[in-house]
C-alpha cells in the first residue's frame, strides 16, 4: 500500500482530525498546521510509528471547528459558511451559464468550483486556529479569498465572454412588496381586506429589465396573483384577458420593470411560421446553420418573462410547440428537430399570454380572426386575468400626467373615450379607442394642434374607413371644442 498517497486523498478535516489526537504522541510541535505536505507527512509517520494505523485513520471523525465556540462566535462562523456556500452556488451557475456560452468559460467555472471547496477547508482551518474569532476578520478573509480567486478568472477569460457570463448570472435578493411597488396592495373581497404589502418577493436586478414607468396604475388584484404566480422557481404561466387598450402589455412590463426581471414578447399574427418564434435553418458564409428565435433565446435566461402577445390569432400548428415549454414541469423543454438539441427552460422563466379573449374566441365579434386555443395549452396557464379600462377618474388622472393635458380637458377626452367603447361592445366600432391613441390626442393638443385636427390624426384615421361617421358623431356628442380650450388656458 502506498501510504503517503492514501493520506494526501483524505479530507483536510480528518488528517486535522488524526494530528489532534494523536500528534502529541509524535512530537510536542506535531499540530495540524495547514500545510497539506507538513500535515500529510506527520499522519505517515504517525502509522508508521505504530501509533495509529490506516484503517484508523480512514474511519477518524472530523473535529468540529465549532466545539466549545460561544453561541454568537458560533452565529458568525456559520454565516461565514453560508456565504462561501452562496459562493459555490453562483460558481455553479456560473458553470453551467458558460457552458451554454463558451467551452473556456466552462472550463475556468469548473476550476473555480475545485478552488473553492479547497478554500473552505484552508477557512475552517484559519477559524479553528483562533482561540475568540473575531467575525470581522472572517468575513474580511472569505472577501480577500474569494476576490482572489475571481481575479485568476477574469485575468484568463476574454473580457467579451466574461461580460456574457455576468449577463446570464443574476444577482437576486429578497424585499417587500410595499418597498418596491406603489399605490394600493390591498382589495375587498367578500367583506374581507386583504393586504399583501408584506409579501415577499424577488428582485433581480438584470441590467436588461424594462424601463419603469412611474404613473402606471396597478389593479392590486392582478398585481397580487400575479406575483403568487412568480414565487417559485417553477412559477405558474399567467393568461391575460381583456379589450384592446386595457394595458395587459404594460401590466407585465411594469412588473418585469419593478422585479428586475428581463421581459421578451413576442407578436402573434396569422402569418407568423414556427422558424419565426422558434428558430430554424439559415445561410451563414455559405453554410446552412440553425438560428435560434426570440422564444428558444428566451427560455434560456434565467428568471426571465415571456410575452406571448395576441396569441389569439395564431395558427394551431404555431401554438402546439409551445406545449411543452408552458408545461408547469421540471422537465419542459423543447427538442430542435434541425439539429436534435434539447433546449431546457432556466429556472423562474414564465410566460404570460395577453390576448382579447380568455382562450376560447371572440364572442362580441369586434376581433376578426381570433381563434379558439386548444384547451391543453390553456391549462398550462395556472391563473387567468380578466383586464377592465381603468375607472373614470383614475384614467383622467393618467391622461393628465402623462400628457400634461389640465385634468378638465382629459375629462373630456375621457367621455369620448367611454362612449366609443360602448358602441365598440355593441359592435357599432370595430374597435374601442386605445389609451395611446387618447394619449396621443392629448399631446397634439397641449402643443397647439386644434383638437379637430388632433382627433382625426389620432383617433378617425386609425379605424376603418366605416366607421368614421360613428366616431365624428360621438365626437360631437360629447365634445365641446370652445369649452375645451377654454380649459387649456386656466
Amino acid at each position: 500500500m502506498n501510504i503517503p498517497k492514501t493520506i494526501s486523498l483524505l479530507p483536510r478535516t480528518v488528517v486535522q482530525a488524526v494530528l489532534d489526537q494523536h500528534g502529541a504522541k509524535l512530537a510536542p510541535n506535531c499540530t495540524f498546521t495547514g500545510d497539506p505536505i507538513v500535515d500529510d507527512r506527520w499522519v505517515v509517520d504517525l502509522i508508521q510509528a505504530g501509533y495509529v494505523t490506516v484503517d484508523e485513520v480512514r474511519n477518524t471523525k472530523p473535529s468540529s471547528v465549532l466545539q466549545g465556540v460561544p453561541d454568537d462566535i458560533r452565529k458568525s462562523v456559520n454565516d461565514a459558511q453560508a456565504k462561501v456556500d452562496k459562493a459555490l452556488a453562483q460558481v455553479e451557475t456560473l458553470r453551467s451559464s458558460a457552458n451554454l456560452s463558451l467551452d473556456s468559460a466552462f472550463q475556468q467555472a469548473v476550476k473555480l468550483e475545485k478552488d473553492f471547496k479547497t478554500l473552505t477547508d484552508r477557512l475552517n482551518v484559519k477559524i479553528d486556529a483562533v482561540e475568540k474569532p473575531d467575525p470581522k476578520v472572517i468575513e474580511d478573509t472569505i472577501r480577500a479569498e474569494v476576490s482572489k480567486l475571481f481575479a485568476s478568472f477574469k485575468k484568463a477569460t476574454p473580457k467579451e465572454v466574461i461580460a456574457q457570463v455576468a449577463q446570464s448570472v443574476p444577482s437576486v435578493k429578497r424585499a417587500k412588496v410595499k418597498d418596491v411597488f406603489d399605490g394600493a396592495l390591498s382589495y375587498e373581497y367578500g367583506g374581507e381586506t386583504i393586504h399583501f404589502g408584506n409579501m415577499d418577493i424577488e428582485l433581480w436586478n438584470d441590467p436588461s429589465a424594462p424601463a419603469r414607468v412611474d404613473d402606471y396604475v396597478f389593479d392590486p388584484k392582478h398585481l397580487h396573483q400575479a406575483l403568487v404566480a412568480l414565487d417559485d422557481p417553477l412559477p405558474d404561466n399567467v393568461w391575460l384577458a381583456g379589450e384592446r387598450g386595457t394595458g395587459k402589455t404594460e401590466f407585465v412590463t411594469q412588473v418585469a420593470s419593478r422585479l428586475g426581471r428581463r421581459l421578451f414578447r413576442v407578436n402573434f399574427d396569422e402569418a407568423m411560421e414556427r422558424a419565426e418564434f422558434i428558430g430554424g435553418n439559415t445561410i451563414k458564409d455559405g453554410n446552412v446553420v440553425w438560428k435560434a428565435g426570440v422564444i428558444t433565446q428566451a427560455i434560456q435566461h434565467t428568471g426571465a418573462l415571456i410575452i406571448l402577445d395576441e396569441v389569439g390569432f395564431a395558427r394551431a400548428q404555431s401554438i402546439a410547440v409551445l406545449h411543452s415549454l408552458c408545461e408547469r414541469s421540471p422537465h419542459r423543454s423543447i427538442v430542435i428537430a434541425e439539429t436534435g438539441e434539447r433546449i431546457a427552460v432556466a429556472s423562474h422563466v414564465a410566460f404570460f399570454c395577453a390576448d382579447n379573449s380568455n382562450g376560447f374566441g371572440d364572442q362580441s365579434g369586434n376581433f376578426a380572426g381570433v381563434r379558439d386555443q386548444n384547451t391543453a395549452f390553456i391549462d398550462r396557464f395556472g391563473y387567468t386575468l380578466r383586464f377592465e379600462y381603468l375607472p373614470f377618474a383614475d384614467e383622467v388622472s393618467l391622461v393628465s400626467k402623462r400628457t400634461g393635458l389640465p385634468v378638465d380637458a382629459s375629462e373630456v377626452l375621457i367621455k369620448f373615450a367611454t362612449v366609443a367603447r360602448e358602441k365598440a361592445k355593441a359592435g357599432v366600432l370595430t374597435q374601442p379607442p386605445s389609451l395611446r391613441q387618447l394619449f396621443a390626442w392629448a399631446r397634439a393638443i397641449t402643443k397647439g394642434v386644434p383638437v379637430g385636427i388632433a382627433f382625426e390624426n389620432a383617433i378617425v384615421n386609425k379605424f376603418p374607413a366605416d366607421c368614421e361617421a360613428e366616431l365624428r358623431g360621438v365626437f360631437s356628442a360629447t365634445i365641446d371644442v370652445n369649452n375645451l380650450k377654454s380649459f387649456l388656458t386656466k
